[in-house]
């Protein structure tokens, strides 16, 4: 089995410009010292770097299955095609499917935030399946799509973990529990003083990391130094440095935010769908928490877990593949329905 990684449009003029972009960019970025903005443009493929990465890291388990990067029109012709993120990228590969020129077409998870954006180019019909990272995003889209009188086979799958790069020296927490780190991402940072107050009271020694702060050493760092994670945020998509988290052994307490993240607020219509702050957060890895007094109660109860176990399980770039995979399920292109 072929399966083509497109990421980038065929143009060599556009892949040209996007290389010079992304090169500026970074040199840009190292002068002024911001080391994750850097990091973001040190990837030359292109797309959401994590689940790129993982869909790579993952395939070298499959010898059997040949993976070719960013093809030029003819390398890509007679494959499967998987485009995680890109919508131009996407454009592209639709017209070759429309001409019968490549076998199954999968999209997503970063395509796009919602169906309607980008005329709906998810919704294709050229496509055989459309992904999405978690169960809640799947209703959301669903319901975007049935009011809006369209279809997509829209399927779940999550980007798998390097379970080897986030493994911790130290496996297990410190007797107490002493150390906490702190993750704010987004609306999360009205929490915070709430929360660092009721840390002090506990005597607890305290990090606090602002996603997009930091480069993933960084944050394999502060984990390493944690006994536990407290995250404050918004809706998550997937959770993966929740799951990173869970890969260095140490159990996340999630505020859980009703709020939906600014790249899904601008949906056409109004929904019943209900959010998660952690989609993929269980008994096993951590717990939920909603007001400052529960997460006391859960710091000064808080067991020894062995999250990495689930990480093992059911999220490594290995088990992701093999998932993405069985959407090109055969030879005729029929992508899993």
């Amino acid at each position: 089995m072929k399966i083509s990684l497109l990421t980038q449009e065929f143009s060599p003029a556009a892949r040209s410009l996007k290389t010079l972009e992304r090169k500026l960019n970074y040199a840009k970025y190292k002068l002024k010292g911001n080391a994750y903005k850097a990091w973001t443009c040190s990837f030359p493929i292109g797309g959401h770097q994590d689940v790129v990465e993982s869909f790579l890291k993952g395939s070298k388990a499959f010898p059997e299955v040949e993976i070719i990067v960013n093809p030029t029109k003819a390398q890509i012709e007679d494959t499967n095609v998987f485009v995680p993120s890109g919508w131009r990228a996407l454009r592209d590969a639709i017209q070759l499917k429309r001409e019968g020129k490549i076998k199954t077409l999968v999209a997503g998870p970063t395509v796009s935030d919602l169906p309607h954006l980008h005329d709906y180019v998810v919704a294709d019909p050229a496509i055989d399946v459309c992904l999405v990272a978690s169960q809640w995003v799947k209703d959301m889209f669903d319901s975007e799509l049935a009011q809006a009188g369209r279809k997509a086979n829209v399927q779940v799958w999550p980007a798998g973990v390097d379970h080897l790069f986030w493994s911790p020296q130290r496996l297990e927490p410190d007797a107490g529990f002493p150390n906490a780190l702190v993750y704010v991402k987004n609306s999360g940072i009205s929490q915070l003083p709430a929360v660092l107050e009721l840390l002090a009271t506990m005597e607890k020694h305290v990090e606090v990391l602002q996603c997009g702060s930091h480069i993933p050493q960084e944050y394999k760092a502060a984990l390493e130094w944690s006994d536990f994670v407290i995250f404050l945020g918004e809706s998550e998509t997937q959770g993966l440095a929740m799951a990173q988290a869970w890969s260095m052994n140490r159990q996340t307490l999630v505020f859980d935010s009703k709020v939906i993240s600014k790249y899904h607020r601008d949906m056409l219509y109004h929904t019943d769908v209900y959010s998660s702050a952690s989609p993929y957060l269980t008994k096993e890895t951590g717990a939920f928490w909603a007001s400052p007094e529960i997460l006391s109660d859960l710091i000064r109860r808080m067991e020894k877990l062995v999250p990495r176990t689930w990480v093992e399980r059911h999220q490594t770039n290995q088990l992701a593949f093999s998932s993405l995979r069985s959407f090109f399920n055969n030879e005729d292109g029929l992508g899993r329905r």
